[in-house]
């Protein structure tokens, strides 16, 4: 049996950057070189790994499922790779290259947007890639590098660091309220609305003088959208459950009324995510540390 050809490291950081700019003319503008080079990189990649790794259509390219599970493994190990080369070249101290982020989108408008911006000019040699999105994503295949995320996460291959202690607290419009009446205690919310996020599951949990009491919300309202929530709200539709920090201007201004401030909602933490790989990366390094020391332990 004749031995396979060798992969050639470019053809695979050519098939990588495919994937993740999600086209061959966004790969070849990031990597600097033609079209024709990194489809002839990717071409030969697939030639030498026997099978079909991208669809190609006149709309742009996509990963065959072949080729998502290979980008999930060939980009964790580049990620190691560079991690290597940054030892190797002492770049552990330059915090500079490109960072890809998810935030959570409530918290990264309310909170985050001035921080990185803050970071960014404090390290003019990274480049950035943030996104706001209300779902985690494949942290691996995604070629993240860091989640800033409220709740917990079950992904056991991913580095969890807590940031802060995030505060979350029922509101509802003094309309809403006088219309319906104001909850002595958390077993009276049951018979109000719920303005509910998509991921809510109704089930809200407090903290009373006696220990934890449990409610069963229902609704007819759901959103994945924070702003919408707080819209809804405001339009006297019902009470939410939201991160404090959404609504402290509105409750200032009295627009939205806290429900039941001696129960306290049971909150969330604040997590970073990251997968093992990217930790050791200086630029990732120096903006989780810049986190931890312009974020307040309860947010």
């Amino acid at each position: 049996m004749s031995e396979r050809a060798p992969v050639d490291l470019l053809d695979v950081i050519a098939f990588v950057e495919v994937v993740e700019t999600g086209g061959i003319a966004n790969a070849a503008a990031r990597l600097g070189i033609a079209k024709s080079i990194v489809s002839r990189r990717v071409s030969r990649l697939e030639a030498v790994l026997g099978a079909q790794l991208l669809t190609r259509t006149p709309r742009g390219t996509t990963p065959t499922d072949i080729g998502r599970e290979y980008h999930a493994r060939a980009g964790a190990g580049l990620a190691e790779l560079e991690s290597a080369h940054e030892v190797v070249n002492k770049l552990t101290t330059e915090v500079s290259g490109q960072l890809r982020i998810q935030v959570q989108t409530a918290f990264g408008e309310f909170v985050l947007a001035p921080l990185l911006a803050e970071f960014a000019l404090l390290h003019p040699r990274v480049q950035f890639d943030i996104r706001f999105e209300d779902r985690l994503a494949d942290m691996t295949a995604e070629a993240y590098d860091l989640s800033i995320w409220v709740g917990a996460v079950s992904d056991q291959t991913l580095i969890t660091r807590k940031l802060a202690r995030v505060d979350w607290v029922v509101v509802a419009s003094p309309g809403y309220l006088d219309a319906r009446g104001r909850p002595n205690s958390p077993s009276e919310m049951t018979s109000h609305d719920a303005l509910l996020h998509a991921v809510d599951t109704g089930h809200w949990r407090f903290r009373g003088a006696g220990g934890w009491e449990h409610v069963r919300m229902n609704s007819g309202f759901r959103t994945s959208n924070g702003q919408m929530l707080l819209a809804a709200a405001r339009a006297d539709l019902g009470m939410t459950v939201v991160p404090k920090f959404m609504v402290e201007d509105l409750l200032a201004r009295g627009e939205l009324e806290a429900v039941l401030p001696a129960y306290p909602h049971e909150g969330a933490d604040l997590h970073i995510f990251m997968p093992a790989a990217r930790s050791r990366i200086a630029r990732v390094r120096a903006l989780v540390n810049f986190l931890y020391d312009r974020i307040t332990p309860e947010v």
